[in-house]
């Protein structure tokens, strides 16, 4: 087993071997605490979510979105006995940016009550959007330094908009129930956690590629250097860093006139496929005065999506680079533009054996490489596709990194330094970012 899988095995199996509790002794934390939530993805939808604890013991499966600006949850069926509601102009409502007073006809529950202060909810795959209540709650999480035991602490006051039903369609999955946000904002499920425990403002992914067989990957929030554990210190040389770069305009679904974007966007310099760039009109890899263009990256795309003259250019110089390696072409397969005969690529620990992309990104000589395992999705027997979408002529941004190019590698988030670092594929290291909470047998 690699390195990096024998240390989240052990890191699980000290888990099962010891008893967890509650514990509100803050004093005992230091700076290389991770907070830890498991990363489960919906092999239907292709989506991801994790899972937390409300005191009440009422578990919650939200879905990860990096550019959401709250956490919200169904609370039809919310019963809590440390439930609190935000009153409207209270300062709990001004630090979540409450800007409109929500009540209700019905008797006064979760999510129904007079006099509240409310916050928009954000469903990004229906695009539905409503001002639901702000509420708070403690949750439990846990804890771990990666060397010794994991405990749960409760954690107060953690801020959400308890929302209806309604905005729940769509949701991945008939359990996933509500939708916890990443971005840069003070309510941020990663924010909170962090002001809580006196973190440093950073969070790494370990998405997983699968989750069947009980399969998780991992979030970690807080920590030292590099966010894993410190006898992992020794590999970070392994690490390489990117600026995270502000869109000086908003891109969420409600902001006020001159907010910059709460999401997540990084440099994009070139594309090359098999060390050659592809050519397209630079330009559109920068901001425009209007916020336009630029790359993001989202966890609710499950495709890196393209506008189009990028995504004609990269399509067009992967097949010719295909041609030259004998794989051969097949007909295509919706949504994706080019699609081959997994029969004639050769077979690699990192995937199909396919022309390598480079993402080529702000920094000394950084990449973003993409072998097959990232490139390529299997669609059906004996064919594999191009994992990219037409993002068509006038998209608001350029490039958006997705799910599927995400996968099984380790992406840091260091919001204190704004910089994105990551790993290669753990692939190329044997290993990759889906593993069992149950100790080997």
């Amino acid at each position: 087993m690699a390195f990096f899988q024998q240390i989240l095995t052990t890191l699980f199996i000290f888990s099962l071997l010891t008893i967890s509790y509650a514990d509100t002794d803050l004093s005992k934390l230091s700076k290389n605490i991770f907070i830890h939530f498991p990363i489960r993805k919906n092999q239907t939808t292709l989506q991801y979510y994790t899972s937390f604890q409300a005191v009440s013991f009422t578990t919650v499966d939200a879905v990860i979105d990096l550019g959401a600006q709250y956490v919200w949850f169904d609370c039809t069926s919310y019963v809590s006995p440390t439930y609190k509601r935000a009153s409207c102009g209270s300062n709990r409502c001004k630090k979540a940016s409450g800007s409109v007073c929500v009540g209700c006809n019905s008797a006064p529950r979760p999510g129904c009550s007079n006099n509240t202060c409310g916050v928009y909810a954000y469903n990004p795959y229906t695009e539905y959007l409503t001002a639901q209540e702000l509420g708070e709650d403690t949750i439990s999480v846990t804890s771990t330094d990666g060397e010794s035991v994991l405990k749960e602490y409760d954690v107060p006051k953690i801020q959400f908009s308890c929302a209806d039903s309604g905005i729940v369609q769509g949701l991945p999955g008939d359990h996933t129930k509500g939708l916890a946000g990443f971005a840069r904002t003070q309510v941020s499920l990663v924010s909170q956690i962090s002001s809580f425990f006196n973190l440093t403002r950073k969070f790494a992914l370990c998405i997983p590629s699968s989750s069947e067989n009980g399969n998780v990957g991992d979030i970690f929030i807080g920590g030292g250097q590099y966010l894993m554990p410190p006898v992992m210190v020794d590999q970070t040389l392994s690490f390489v860093s990117t600026p995270l770069v502000i869109n000086p305009v908003s891109t969420g679904p409600v902001s006020s006139e001159g907010d910059a974007s709460d999401e997540y966007f990084i440099s994009v310099k070139d594309i090359e496929i098999n060390g050659k760039r592809v050519a397209f009109d630079s330009s559109l890899l920068s901001f425009d005065k209007n916020g336009v263009g630029g790359t993001k990256i989202s966890t609710v795309t499950p495709y890196t999506t393209l506008h189009s003259v990028i995504y004609k250019r990269v399509v067009k110089d992967f097949v010719k680079a295909a041609a030259a390696a004998n794989i051969k072409r097949v007909k295509s397969v919706a949504p994706f533009g080019a699609c081959f005969d997994s029969k004639t690529a050769p077979k690699t620990i990192t995937g199909a054996g396919v022309p390598e992309i480079d993402l080529v990104l702000e920094g000394n000589g950084v990449r973003f490489k993409l072998y097959g395992s990232s490139s390529m999705v299997e669609v059906k027997k004996n064919v594999i596709c191009l994992a990219f979408v037409d993002g068509g002529a006038e998209p608001r941004t350029s490039i958006v990194l997705g799910g599927h190019q995400l996968e099984d590698r380790v992406l840091e988030f260091d919001l204190a330094a704004s910089k994105l670092r990551f790993t290669p594929s753990l692939l190329v290291s044997k290993t990759n970012c889906s593993h069992n909470r149950e100790p080997p047998v």
